[in-house]
């Protein structure tokens, strides 16, 4: 089953693809951001914890309207590569204004069920 996160992220990017011909993509400075996040547990199908965020990375802008983050952490087991686990989180973000945003994050990884946070966020 694809993601609800993924799934809206394609609508959205679709419906600006007009926006998205004429701006180019742009990575922006590093932004300090404190975020809080009701999340969504796939695999249970319901609404379970809060998480209360506090970090800085650089985005990719895309067009005038998101942002996006992609945090990654991949490990294999060198030389043979048999065993590889990894966690992931992507991150939709439309700023609403005065430093405010709203975010939607899908987060993933080979040791935990897949999680979608939706959110609010303060850049500083």
């Amino acid at each position: 089953m694809k993601s609800v996160f993924l799934l809206l992220s394609a609508l959205i990017l679709l419906s600006s693809m007009p926006v998205l011909a004429s701006q180019p993509f742009q990575v922006s400075g590093l932004v300090r951001t404190i975020s809080l996040y009701e999340n969504y547990l796939q695999e249970q199908g319901k609404f379970d914890t809060q998480t209360l965020s506090l970090y800085a990375l650089y985005s990719w802008r895309c067009g005038p309207e998101f942002l996006t983050e992609l945090t990654m952490d991949i490990n294999a087991d060198a030389p043979d590569d048999l065993y590889t686990d990894y966690y992931m989180e992507l991150q939709l973000i439309k700023p609403i204004g005065k430093g405010f945003s709203v975010r939607i994050k899908d987060v993933e990884g080979t040791y935990m069920d897949r999680i979608v946070r939706f959110g609010v966020g303060y850049d500083f």
